[in-house]
């Protein structure tokens, strides 16, 4: 298989892992941890951060456990407010409710978590938050201009290389030069040299 065909058969196998590994990384989600069981209920200050001082709002989803060490019953909520007091997202039922957790997007800025249960009630609150999930579509398109940008300078560089070493090595071969005053090798050599009688030093007729 030539060079030519090879390629042909790379760079879209280049380009399908390429988007393959942005795909797993637009899809990582980075945790932040709200409460654990181990510490009392509090206020929590959650600042989030734009990506490259963008302020697209990014996948978050807020999971929520609750447990009790001694009642089989109690109420439990919580909210989330952003910087200016205004509720994001809110959740109220009993401790023995399944699905207390929330999903949505929240743009970048600071976020207060408020979260009330009963008396003798432990929870657990972790925020994920998918930083490069709002730029799937843009990094999909930015990674294959990329590539092919590559694979059109690899074309592009090699064809160039190849040029400029063959006028190196075409360049650098001796020329052969022919001596001005040569004696040919080849003709009548018996007629080469002059007779006697024209010999340029001869004695003038006469003497």
């Amino acid at each position: 298989m030539d060079r030519k065909h090879l390629n042909f058969i790379l760079w879209p196998v280049a380009l399908l892992l390429l988007n393959s590994l942005w795909a797993g990384v637009s899809d990582n989600s980075a945790p932040y941890e709200v409460n654990d069981f181990d510490h009392p209920i509090e206020v929590r200050i959650i600042p989030l951060a734009g990506v490259f001082g963008q302020a697209k709002p990014m996948p978050a989803e807020f999971e929520v456990e609750f447990k009790s060490l001694s009642a089989e019953e109690g109420e439990v909520a919580w909210q989330i407010f952003d910087s200016s007091d205004t509720v994001v997202a809110q959740w109220s039922g009993n401790l023995g409710d399944d699905d207390a957790g929330w999903s949505g997007d929240l743009s970048p800025g600071t976020y207060r978590v408020e979260t009330t249960v009963d008396q003798g009630i432990l929870t657990e609150q972790t925020l994920f938050i998918q930083p490069f999930g709002a730029y799937v579509f843009e990094g999909h398109i930015a990674l294959s201009l990329l590539l092919i940008g590559v694979a059109f300078a690899e074309t592009f560089a090699r064809k160039k290389g190849s040029e400029y070493l063959e006028k190196k090595k075409s360049n650098s071969e001796p020329v052969k030069e022919k001596a001005p005053f040569a004696r040919p090798k080849s003709g009548m050599p018996e007629h080469d040299t002059l007779p006697n009688e024209d010999d340029p030093w001869r004695t003038p007729k006469g003497l």
